[in-house]
């Protein structure tokens, strides 16, 4: 019986403690962040202030029942719903100071960790994102899984936006981004955790969506390309087309042939990029496949698409693409002359890392070869 006793007491002395622990405040009690954005303001003599924005989701109660979590009880779904979102800012010297600041001016307590999407000003980038990379990493709360982008302006504008149907304009970013690789070619690797390895491998430089604000609109305008922690050039869209096709492993893409207003044929495809490097009398090689397999989903080039046709449409699409990757690798080397394809990683891995080599002047000076294999698989519903 004594036994009985003291068990008794020791289950419930364990599970009064794990209770305790595990009491989770409402949701309408604590600043959940959407999105966290990087701005900066700089003075005359160069000095810089950084200002952080953060999109906060906004919640209200609904009456009776709830839903959430409580302190001891689940709730259900008419209680609390999410209705929008707002600003909480905070300006400071260091990123650091500027959470001191925040929760100054800041009625609840801040959860990190639930945020969607990293927003950096194109001011923020250009200055480097080594400050933003280092604190983000040094705090274990925060999701290293959140997707990232450049914004033409200040974040804090575009995080203000109020876009239609969604909670917040960070909602509305990160799917844009998220989604974005069904076409354009784009990757998928925009997570923060990317950009910390992309900063710290050698060979590598680093690229983001670039994000505007068009007539009260979100618009996906272009890529931001990085120069080790700096940005320096932002490439318009159909250029980070053509480097994303070149750039990546594997990627999807509507490319297109039109000799006239109705006369073009749009070619929905996969391509898979396969890259060989050499090194010749001092100088580097690169070889670069791209193997192309898609459908048509619109003709109005050829009337009637025959095998013969498919031959032909195949042959002049290749060399469509060639000239086309031709002519971004001929303004890569000569214009920006930064490795935007990261070329640099196979030549390290094959001939040495950490020679102190410069990859970007390396590539710039290199013999790059693309070559274009098209392949149509369907022609269309029907047609196979």
């Amino acid at each position: 019986m004594k036994k009985k006793i003291i068990i008794m007491f020791l289950v419930v002395l364990i599970a009064s403690i794990y209770s305790e622990k595990l009491k989770v405040a409402p949701m309408e009690e604590i600043n959940i962040v959407a999105s966290i954005g990087y701005d900066i303001n700089k003075d005359l003599k160069d000095n810089v202030q950084y200002s952080i924005p953060l999109s906060i989701y906004d919640f209200k109660k609904k009456g009776v029942g709830s839903r959430g979590i409580t302190s001891g009880r689940a709730i259900s779904a008419e209680e609390t719903s999410e209705q929008s979102s707002s600003l909480i800012r905070a300006k400071a010297n260091s990123i650091g100071e500027t959470r001191e600041e925040r929760q100054l001016s800041a009625s609840k307590p801040i959860t990190i960790g639930t945020e969607k999407l990293i927003v950096i000003s194109e001011d923020a980038a250009t200055y480097g994102l080594l400050n933003v990379i280092n604190i983000l990493f040094a705090n274990a709360s925060v999701n290293d899984r959140d997707l990232a982008a450049v914004c033409k302006g200040k974040a804090e504008d575009i995080l203000r936006l109020k876009v239609e149907g969604y909670p917040s304009s960070a909602d509305y970013m990160e799917g844009m981004i998220r989604h974005g690789g069904s076409y354009n070619f784009l990757s998928q690797n925009y997570a923060v955790l990317n950009i910390y390895v992309a900063l710290d491998s050698e060979g590598e430089n680093l690229v983001l969506p670039y994000l505007e604000m068009k007539d009260k609109n979100i618009t996906f305008t272009g890529m931001a390309l990085f120069k080790g922690s700096k940005m320096a050039y932002v490439l318009p869209m159909e250029e980070g087309k053509i480097m994303n096709m070149l750039r990546e492993k594997k990627g999807k893409g509507i490319l297109s042939v039109q000799e006239g207003p109705d006369k073009y044929i749009n070619y929905d495809a996969m391509v898979k990029r396969k890259v060989k490097c050499n090194k010749r009398e001092g100088k580097y090689e690169f070889n670069i496949e791209l193997d192309f397999q898609g459908d048509i989903i619109a003709n109005t080039l050829y009337k009637d698409m025959k095998k013969e046709n498919e031959k032909e449409f195949e042959e002049l699409m290749g060399k469509k693409i060639e000239k086309m990757c031709n002519d971004f690798l001929n303004k890569m080397k000569n214009v920006y002359k930064i490795d935007c394809l990261n070329l640099g990683t196979f030549a390290a891995a094959k001939y040495g890392r950490e020679t102190g080599i410069d990859w970007n002047k390396e590539v710039s000076d290199a013999n790059i070869k693309v070559s274009v294999k098209v392949k149509i698989d369907k022609l269309g519903i029907g047609q196979y």
